[in-house]
């Protein structure tokens, strides 16, 4: 409240104005702030119910930071846990399950704003120095399936053993890039995407040739 009332014994009251300042990207672009500028004014009556309630960007922003997203589970042909070979296709995929749309909702009495991520692509780092982005969760490995063959999507073929790395093993990581919407109160708009990330260890093996005489 100001500090000298000038409106004493008249009727009315000091209010605390709110004014969203919009969306600020700050230092982290995965943890956007909505911004506000405060002040004080005197009203002579009430200000309605819908004065009175957060600018709708405000609860998109506290809707995304309630968003609980999954990790990728990592999925491979070989078999997580099974070497890798030189030169033979490693098909990589996340499960089907997990590759799906996640909401969380921000609400106050009046009025509430659904956020939305949606997973729209999948960075594989190998581990070798090789990396490659792919449009969706990759296809799985099927039973029957010519373990010669590429992955239609998303695979990889290794061109060194891991022998030479730390622990003897490549650190494989897949990071999930999701896009975030927002709808509510009228109003929808996108927000800074999020990633969720998970790394594990593979053993890539070289199958040695041994050359004999007669």
């Amino acid at each position: 409240m100001p500090g000298e009332d000038q409106h004493t014994g008249e009727k009315g009251a000091w209010y605390v104005r709110t004014c969203p300042d919009g969306i600020k990207l700050g230092g982290d672009p995965n943890k956007p702030v909505a911004t506000t500028t405060q002040d004080w004014v005197w009203l002579t009556t009430p200000p309605s119910a819908a004065a009175v309630l957060p600018a709708p960007a405000a609860l998109a922003a506290q809707a995304r930071s309630l968003l609980v997203l999954p990790k990728p589970s990592i999925a491979s042909n070989p078999p997580e846990g099974s070497p890798q070979w030189v030169g033979v296709p490693t098909w990589e995929f996340l499960p089907r399950s997990g590759w799906a749309p996640v909401s969380a909702k921000a609400e106050v009495p009046g009025e509430s704003v659904t956020a939305t991520a949606t997973p729209v692509s999948v960075a594989w780092a190998f581990g070798d120095g090789t990396s490659t982005v792919c449009a969706g969760p990759g296809t799985p490995f099927t039973a029957g399936t010519d373990p010669k063959a590429s992955s239609p999507d998303c695979g990889h073929q290794y061109k060194i053993s891991s022998g030479s790395a730390p622990g003897g093993v490549f650190q494989v990581s897949a990071t999930i890039n999701w896009r975030i919407t927002w709808v509510g109160a009228g109003q929808a708009g996108t927000l800074n995407g999020l990633t969720t990330t998970t790394t594990i260890p593979v053993t890539v093996l070289q199958s040695q040739a041994i050359v004999t005489t007669g």
